[in-house]
């Protein structure tokens, strides 16, 4: 075998991701790229509405709908917990995490006893490498709901990376 067929050829690696329906790299001459992810970059298929790997949305319109009907909302009641909530949501759909922590830890401000608020925020830290703050939002929860079995799991793992 030849020096240039051994480099055209797919190495194991390619040959696995591609089997697994990864992206191997490689695109077709004449074929389609698939779409990536806003968010975390990886491929999506046509026509998702979220991405099946960090959760975000695919469809900007959607959540630009909901970030704006929040926005009103809390234009004219800006304690409004439900609004706040939901635009930490579409926040967090979208990949604006540092957003949607800070609007979680509102509606956390504004019902100190939701419990879910705490698991969210708790989560987003997390996510943004802030172990910490992320297991202080875990005891809340927790507090609040000694048997809510996300924030144990979450906590544990924390712990044991710890």
């Amino acid at each position: 075998m030849s020096a240039s067929a051994l480099s055209a050829s797919p190495d194991r690696g390619t040959i696995a991701r591609a089997e697994m329906g990864m992206s191997t790299g490689h695109v077709e001459r004449g074929a389609v790229p698939m779409p990536e992810c806003p968010n975390c970059g990886r491929e999506v298929h046509e026509g998702m509405n979220f991405c099946g790997h960090c959760g975000a949305s695919l469809q900007s319109g959607a959540i630009d709908a909901m970030i704006e009907d929040a926005r009103r909302t809390l234009s004219q009641n800006p304690d409004d917990a439900s609004a706040r909530y939901n635009l930490a949501i579409a926040y967090k759909l979208g990949g604006m995490l540092d957003l949607a922590v800070e609007e979680f830890e509102r509606v956390a401000q504004l019902q100190p006893d939701f419990v879910d608020v705490h698991y969210e925020t708790a989560v987003l830290h997390a996510k943004l490498g802030r172990r910490d703050k992320a297991a202080a939002a875990l005891k809340k929860a927790l507090d609040l709901d000694p048997h809510h079995g996300r924030a144990q799991q979450l906590l544990q793992r924390l712990q044991q990376r710890g």
